[in-house]
């Protein structure tokens, strides 16, 4: 619909708010609103009712609509002149103006927007004012259905925080009786660390060792190549959003590969460590800056407990901050934060309560995220004529909303119902009556709870998620690690969510072409496309061993056929020299004892002092599936290792631990930034803990030690994966080739 062009001046008039100064405010029930909201409270008012402001300096051309009496302050607009229009249209219209960005603001230093100017703006206008009434009813709705979002979620966590308090601060947590723990006389103990007394039979660790902390990193901003679709990429601002639900920007894997920058996976409590220190959940997986850390939450905490604990140590974390032009502070302070932690079964049961709460705010934010999106779409289309609103009576009783050019979903479905009764019974009713109407539905509705029918789309989403679900159970039933279950799910969430099938639906040629598709955009190697294989493989013939689908299709997608690559391993030279670029006797140290024993990076952090067996030269460590071995190390080891324990003057009970204080325990990430650091003082290329594990395998082949034995040595399960491991010495091969064949 084509609609007629007015200037604003003959739809509404504005006028300039007045004077007020704080000490002048006297603090009464009405409110004082300026450019940016509500700036204080007086006695009496000066403006409309309702009161529709435009911010004229500050915060210019920001909208604001008030119900309530006003006092609308000099550094507003307000409208004084309706001219018989809906107030609620012309606050729709103009929001749609975006008068922020419409005009300059004046010359002075400080800008501001000048009425006459705005008066002058030639808009597209719905005279009629029942037109008006239908475009308010439908943006009203959407807008009450997100700020009762808002509200439930500001409900929700002072709920979470209140229980975090009652559990963890007040130490009242329900014990075996069901009755408050601390005040019902439950055993209490000193805790030196802390200065306070802790339930008995719990314990006090250092957030570094109880989960994993991330530091983020930026890549080359003048590098194209590392910036555009791939990864989220969030700043310190974007991580003051609770929850964090999308990113401004995105990085390609190869800004992963070549920056310092970390994927934090969903779930990770996120924490700004710059200027204002703000917390807050990933619903996202997301890269992260260098003002950003991520703590990982595993089986031992989780994120219903960190963030809370985050949010009361704000305070003190602050004072904490150093640097007069930045203030911040660093991974190791995040590192060193005391965690209280209880019992597996007593923190199992607060998960338990706690993570209905959060899912429940995680849900609310999604939907306000998504409905804010469809207003701010449906906004312009309203007010331009590009689409309308008709409301109509059918023998269902009542039809839905229709929008032209496009079809939107709303969510108070009450109020739309009531609305399209009453304008279609408008023509035949008295106002009288239509008050009556009004109530008597409202009332009939009270106790009912009404939803849009599902569309084929949301059904089929909603069934591949239950599956989904179930399938990631079992995994985790079979004790696979929260890395591999976070892999699995995300490569099978992809998968559906190109496809866009039931996933009972899914044919092979659907899967085959998914892969293309992948190695060819994204620029993946056959190894990752082959392990993409493997993890459809696996889920689809579990569908097919629950009888969801007579027969998998990835039966007939063969293994991908790799190259074989000869990989690196470090020569006794590349040794020799890197140990000549060490300055600090741990650095030594940790490259002995990689390369003696050829552990792994992730067994290598987890190792404590009381580990080493320095009489018998062994120790041992924790591989993959928590499964125990004992691992050597050579009498150079040993020296390197008792020099550096015996100048720490720590007490962490960690092998490595950081240089600096709080000398907390070096993480995976900080093994291998090391590593790479020493590696580029002497320019070797990709010097990486796992490195030093192939090269002792190769040297151990090399010399005759038996595969059976390397293979006990590495932790390997299957022997296939120690071959892979280790290099034949193509030297060595000539030579037998001339022992036994010449």
């Amino acid at each position: 619909m084509e609609l007629n062009k007015y200037k604003l001046g003959e739809c509404l008039e504005l006028q300039r708010g007045y004077d007020l100064t704080s000490s002048q405010m006297q603090g009464g029930k009405i409110a004082v609103v300026g450019s940016n909201g509500i700036i204080g409270y007086h006695n009496s008012e000066r403006g409309n009712s309702p009161c529709i402001t435009v911010g004229r300096s500050g915060s210019v051309g920001k909208v604001h609509y008030y119900e309530q009496p006003t006092w609308a302050h000099n550094t507003a607009l307000f409208i004084k002149d309706f001219k018989g229009n809906n107030p609620k249209y012309l606050y729709y219209l103009l929001k749609n103006l975006h008068l922020d960005n419409t005009f300059e603001k004046g010359s002075s230093v400080i800008p501001s927007l000048d009425r006459n100017l705005v008066h002058s703006l030639v808009v597209p206008f719905h005279k009629d004012i029942n037109d008006q009434r239908k475009i308010v009813t439908v943006l009203s709705a959407i807008d009450r259905k997100i700020e009762l979002n808002r509200q439930i979620n500001d409900n929700l966590e002072a709920m979470a925080k209140q229980l975090y308090d009652y559990w963890f601060v007040q130490f009242d947590f329900p014990n075996e009786e069901g009755k408050p723990y601390k005040s019902s006389g439950g055993a209490m103990v000193w805790n030196e660390n802390l200065k306070r007394e802790i339930p008995q039979g719990w314990v006090v660790e250092k957030m570094g060792k109880c989960t994993n902390v991330l530091l983020g990193g930026t890549p080359d901003t003048n590098d194209n190549s590392l910036w555009g679709n791939g990864y989220n990429w969030l700043n310190s601002g974007e991580v003051a959003e609770f929850p964090i639900l999308k990113s401004g920007k995105n990085i390609t894997p190869k800004g992963l590969e070549k920056s310092a920058t970390v994927l934090a996976p969903k779930g990770s409590v996120t924490l700004s460590i710059t200027r204002h220190l703000r917390p807050s959940i990933l619903c996202i997986d997301a890269c992260i800056n260098q003002s950003v850390v991520a703590i990982l939450e595993n089986d031992k905490i989780s994120k219903e407990y960190i963030y809370p604990l985050l949010n009361r140590d704000i305070p003190r974390l602050m004072s904490l901050r150093t640097g007069a032009q930045q203030p911040h502070i660093n991974k190791e302070t995040v590192e060193a934060i005391n965690v209280v932690l209880p019992p597996a079964n007593i923190m199992g049961a607060y998960i338990n309560k706690a993570e209905s709460i959060y899912n429940a705010i995680f849900n609310n934010a999604k939907e306000v995220e998504e409905l804010t999106k469809q207003r701010d779409e449906l906004l312009p289309l309203l007010m331009n004529g590009q689409a309308t609103v008709n409301y109509h009576l059918s023998a269902s009783f009542l039809s839905s909303l229709i929008l032209y050019r496009d079809q939107y979903k709303f969510y108070d479905m009450k109020e739309t119902i009531i609305q399209t009764v009453l304008d279609g019974m408008r023509a035949v009713l008295t106002e009288n009556q239509l008050d009556l109407l009004t109530d008597v539905t409202r009332k009939a509705l009270s106790e009912c709870e009404i939803t849009p029918k599902a569309t084929e789309e949301e059904q089929r989403n909603k069934e591949n998620v239950e599956l989904l679900g179930a399938f990631i159970s079992s995994k985790k039933v079979e004790g696979c690690s929260d890395k591999t279950i976070h892999y699995y799910k995300s490569s099978i969430e992809k998968l559906i969510a190109a496809v866009k099938k039931n996933v009972c639906d899914i044919a092979t040629n659907d899967i085959r072409c998914y892969l293309a598709d992948q190695q060819e955009q994204r620029g993946l190697s056959k190894v990752t496309i082959d392990n993409l294989r493997r993890i459809y493989s696996s889920f689809f013939s579990w569908l097919e061993d629950e009888d969801y689908i007579t027969k998998s299709p990835v039966r007939r997608i063969h293994k991908v056929r790799t190259d074989a690559l000869v990989k690196e391993v470090l020569t006794d030279e590349n040794i020799e020299v890197l140990r000549d670029s060490c300055h600090e006797l741990r650095d030594i140290a940790m490259i002995d004892l990689l390369l003696s024993t050829g552990m792994r990076v992730g067994e290598l952090v987890k190792i404590n002092r009381d580990d080493i067996d320095f009489q018998e030269r062994q120790c041992v460590v924790f591989g993959k599936g928590n499964k125990e071995r004992e691992v050597y190390f050579n009498a150079r080891t040993k020296i390197h290792l008792k020099k550096y324990l015996e100048q720490r003057t720590d007490t962490n009970p960690a092998l490595f631990v950081s240089l600096h204080e709080p000398h907390t325990r070096l993480t995976i990430s900080g093994v291998e930034v090391r590593l790479r650091q020493l590696g580029k003082r002497v320019n070797l290329n990709k010097v990486h803990p796992h490195k030093f594990r192939r090269t002792l395998a190769t040297m151990a082949i090399d010399k005759g030690m038996p595969i059976e034995q390397v293979q006990k040595m590495l932790g390997h399960v299957k022997i296939d994966t120690t071959l892979h491991y280790a290099m034949v010495n193509q030297t060595n091969v000539k030579i037998a080739h001339r022992k036994f064949l010449n």
